[in-house]
């Protein structure tokens, strides 16, 4: 599990122990929020560039959501890329901290743009957070991803972990070329329980989180859907995979269980780029 989300939730299931209190579970308390607003450091992005004898323009780009706060971002424009991939991270996942991630799927070669959530990283802290505000701040940044990079290439939307939720409704909500899942949730109250330890169990989530449900979303999207996931991920495992694989109603549709992976560094797989790129000639 990325770190941020592990921790958030031992504190809030070790208060529940302590306190013997039922703990509400709501966005503000899950949901990983930066001390301060971070300034973009490109300086790990060039590094890797040069290391990996890529050739790549990185830029910083912004969308100014409904509440007036900006949601800030980069774009990553890769000679001879192949398509155009927007991402949404994992639960507390920068772009400060990411810029080895980013570069793998410009390995692909792929253009990549990826947002910090607000209050994360780059991207100013909102006044509150809610579900209904952060899915509409997803669907601002995904309109100004497809204006900005519109070209010949298709267009990804990919959600890692928790990401996969807003990618999932996205799916729902737009109309993409294709949708890739990697490490995905089914939903937030199961995988809240599959990663407490048995004593821990006096938590209740609020209703706009049990509300979160990727099983329902991908059932209803029908364009193309790649899932990825490793095979020893103990806190996304691959049963969640699995379930979304079975109900989604795509007709090209593809599972990746990728042999000894964990959680983390999956794209670091050349399985992972691999069957990317096969997913991409199927569009």
């Amino acid at each position: 599990m990325h770190r941020q989300l592990w921790l958030l939730l031992i504190a809030l299931l070790s208060l529940a122990l302590v306190t013997g209190c039922v703990i509400q579970v709501t966005p503000q308390n899950l949901i990983y929020q930066s001390s301060a607003v971070e300034k973009l450091d490109l300086t790990a992005f060039r590094n890797k560039a040069y290391q990996g004898e890529m050739s790549v323009a990185v830029k910083t780009v912004s969308v100014t959501s409904e509440g007036g706060y900006k949601i800030r971002g980069i774009q990553a424009l890769y000679h001879n890329a192949r398509v155009n991939i927007l991402i949404f991270g994992g639960n507390g996942m920068s772009i400060n901290k990411s810029a080895n991630i980013v570069h793998r799927f410009g390995a692909i070669p792929a253009n990549v743009m990826w947002f910090d959530y607000p209050g994360v990283g780059i991207s100013d802290k909102p006044v509150k957070l809610n579900s209904a505000a952060m899915m509409a701040d997803a669907l601002a940044v995904y309109d100004f991803a497809t204006e900005t990079l519109r070209n010949d290439k298709p267009f990804i939307v990919h959600g890692i972990e928790l990401g996969s939720t807003v990618a999932a409704t996205i799916a729902t909500e737009r109309n993409l070329d294709g949708l890739v899942l990697q490490g995905p949730i089914v939903n937030l109250s199961q995988l809240i329980k599959d990663n407490s330890p048995g004593m821990f169990t006096r938590w209740r989530l609020s209703d706009e989180l049990r509300s979160v449900d990727n099983a329902y979303q991908i059932a209803r999207y029908k364009g193309p859907l790649l899932i990825m996931v490793g095979e020893k991920d103990l806190t996304t495992p691959p049963k969640y995979s699995e379930i979304l694989y079975r109900v989604s109603s795509s007709e090209n549709k593809n599972l990746v269980v990728i042999e000894g992976a964990g959680h983390n560094k999956l794209m670091d797989s050349p399985i992972a780029l691999d069957a990317y790129r096969s997913f991409i000639k199927s569009l």
